[in-house]
């Protein structure tokens, strides 16, 4: 476990359980995410923000978008350091890039994920000046990340292809994090899912891949939600709506360069 005089970047070992290998023996894409979550938060702790200073200022981290690159397999048992940079900071948002390095320093993913500040009501609020203070960064221009899908309400249109699978998903009381929303890692499982159903799971077992995923609300324990997925030029495409059809989520999942970022 390492982390730096001027705390921008941390990073921490982490091996590969059982339970987080897929059916080809290696780390699933969710344990990824999982990862990185862990070692963001521990990277925070570490420099003295832990959950319940978040809860004293009546702020909370949100993930809002990440793009997640699997560049080759971790198998189980491999042990794996995984890192975390914050590189942006601004007003209600933040920025950390992630590596995921295998014993012999060998890059086996990388991933971007922008965070939201928010109060305890779920609403975009400043960081607090004492959590800037302690990352203090250059100033630099960055655009936030999203997740552009083909059609209306980023439903399939005439330009992709009919292979589509809609399956009903529950909230269910094991999927729900310390916020009381389902955990950011759970909605990829959803999506691969989906992916795999409709057709897509030759993509899902192969490297190298990659998951832009865009976080909109956040589903509560019970919620009854609507995954539905679709091909599209160069990979898939997902979306995750509410009873009323309000989209929730939505993410695509295809081979790196197939489609700008």
């Amino acid at each position: 476990m390492t982390t730096d005089a001027r705390p921008l970047r941390f990073s921490a070992p982490y091996r590969v359980r059982f339970d987080e290998a897929d059916s080809t023996g290696a780390l699933r894409a969710s344990a990824h995410l999982r990862y990185m979550q862990d070692v963001a938060w521990r990277h925070s702790i570490s420099v003295g923000f832990d959950m319940a200073w978040y809860a004293s200022q009546d702020r909370f981290w949100l993930v809002r978008c990440v793009e997640l690159q699997v560049l080759s397999p971790v198998p189980y048992g491999a042990e794996v350091e995984v890192s975390t940079e914050v590189v942006a900071m601004r007003r209600v948002w933040a920025r950390r890039v992630s590596e995921f390095r295998l014993p012999d320093a060998a890059l086996a993913a990388t991933a971007r994920i922008d965070w939201i500040m928010t109060d305890r009501d779920g609403r975009p609020a400043r960081i607090p000046e004492a959590l800037a203070a302690a990352f203090p960064l250059p100033g630099r221009s960055q655009t936030f990340g999203r997740v552009e899908l083909p059609g209306p309400s980023g439903r399939p249109d005439a330009s992709g292809s009919a292979t589509e699978a809609g399956i009903a998903v529950v909230v269910r009381r094991s999927e729900v994090d310390p916020m009381r929303h389902l955990n950011n890692a759970v909605y990829l499982d959803h999506l691969e899912e989906a992916v795999a159903a409709a057709g897509g799971a030759a993509l899902l077992d192969s490297c190298p891949r990659r998951y832009r995923l865009e976080f909109l609300l956040p589903a509560l324990p019970g919620a009854r939600l609507t995954g539905r997925a679709w091909s599209m030029a160069g990979g898939w495409g997902y979306l995750l709506a509410g009873e009323d059809g309000t989209a929730q989520f939505r993410g695509v999942v295809d081979r790196p360069g197939d489609r700008s970022t």
